[in-house]
């Protein structure tokens, strides 16, 4: 799964990037990463 958020990074930027979501069968909901960030150029 995938979709767009806004999130505060580290160094506390708010930044809109596509997050990705992973799965482990039988668990549900394991982990979620960002992928890009579409403003970035």
């Amino acid at each position: 799964m995938k979709g767009m958020a806004t999130v505060q990074l580290p160094n506390g930027a708010l930044r809109r990037v596509e997050l990705r979501g992973y799965e482990a069968h039988g668990i549900g909901k394991k982990d979620l990463k960002i992928k890009r960030y579409p403003d970035e150029r």
